[in-house]
């Protein structure tokens, strides 16, 4: 079975990907990671041992970024996962588990009485002092970020905080973890330690829901988490940097100041980001819509607004460059 390509400078920072679609359901998919894991974070976080079922009829793709002591492990999988063995060696980290789909449970963690579900929509954190059992539902998706203790340590030691994952706090924090996730594979020691610090004041706002926003780190995960409002929402006529602000618990002029040091201000990235989503709809192969409906779905004031916009952007009207693209029509 042949190891995952480790993209990144090497040692403890960088990324690597198993996929069971490429390497085959079960042993295939599942050895080459934990080796993997072993070889670059084992000596700080040993994995428990799993069950054979979870072993051999792994159906999915892992993923994992390492960042000196930090890590975030992200696991899609049609299959179960359990634990059959866990480690009696202390453990002195912080475990913070975000639930994107399906759920995970948690045996009888060492802080809470009884068993600690973490459904989709909602995050864990607390201080794991012993490897704990735990077992997912089929059709998991979850992002389980690992910090060391002394970062985190005396805002959960005996008080794991949980919470939605619509929170502005950790709106912003998976913003910024999607983007070390895409960006990791080059950054170099300096980048590396930026990212991995800004991992943790993140973290330490999402845990007492309040962050600094003149902080450094919050700068550009504002930026991302604002970019990925938007995204979701370029088709809604409130989209605007004052609703976007509002979702985010920060002023407009903290969310400008945000883009300050980016190429375009958010209405900006707005208003292009519209131009790019219409541009594929007009463009699609059997296309029918038409320039007036493009206008009215992403918030355009009217048609004549919307090819001036477009044409600033593309130097062709919006129907010449369905044309150009193979999906001519009638361009009302």
């Amino acid at each position: 079975m042949s190891r995952p390509r480790f993209l990144g400078p090497g040692g403890r920072v960088g990324t690597f990907t198993v996929d069971a679609e490429s390497t085959g359901a079960g042993r295939g998919t599942w050895e080459p990671f934990v080796d993997t894991w072993n070889d670059r974070m084992g000596d700080l976080y040993p994995l428990p041992e799993f069950s054979a079922a979870t072993v051999d009829g792994f159906r999915g793709t892992m993923r994992s970024v390492a960042l000196q002591d930090t890590a975030i492990n992200e696991m899609w999988a049609s299959s179960p996962i359990s634990t059959r063995a866990v480690g009696t060696h202390e453990h002195d980290e912080i475990r913070l588990y975000v639930g994107l789909r399906g759920a995970v449970t948690l045996r009888d963690p060492h802080d809470r009485a009884g068993d600690t579900d973490v459904p989709a929509g909602t995050y864990f954190a607390h201080h794991v002092v012993t490897e704990n059992h735990f077992h997912t539902t089929p059709g998991i998706a979850t992002r389980i970020f690992i910090f060391p203790g002394d970062a985190l340590r005396s805002l959960v030691s005996g008080r794991p905080r949980s919470g939605p994952v619509t929170s502005p706090a950790a709106q912003i924090l998976m913003a910024h973890a999607g983007m070390v996730q895409r960006t990791v594979g080059g950054l170099g020691a300096a980048g590396a330690r930026a990212s991995r610090d800004a991992l943790i004041e993140l973290a330490k706002g999402l845990i007492l829901d309040h962050f600094d926003d003149h902080e450094p780190t919050f700068v550009p995960a504002l930026a991302e988490a604002a970019k990925e409002l938007a995204d979701a929402r370029l088709t809604d006529a409130g989209l605007s940097p004052a609703t976007v602000a509002a979702h985010l618990h920060v002023s407009v002029r903290t969310l400008q100041r945000s883009f300050a040091g980016l190429d375009e201000s958010f209405a900006a990235y707005i208003r292009r980001r519209r131009l790019e989503e219409a541009a594929r709809a007009l463009a699609a192969p059997g296309s029918r819509l038409s320039v007036s409906q493009a206008a009215a779905i992403w918030q355009f004031t009217d048609s004549s607004h919307f090819i001036r916009s477009f044409k600033k952007w593309y130097d062709v009207t919006p129907a010449q460059f369905a044309r150009l693209h193979g999906a001519g029509r009638d361009g009302s």
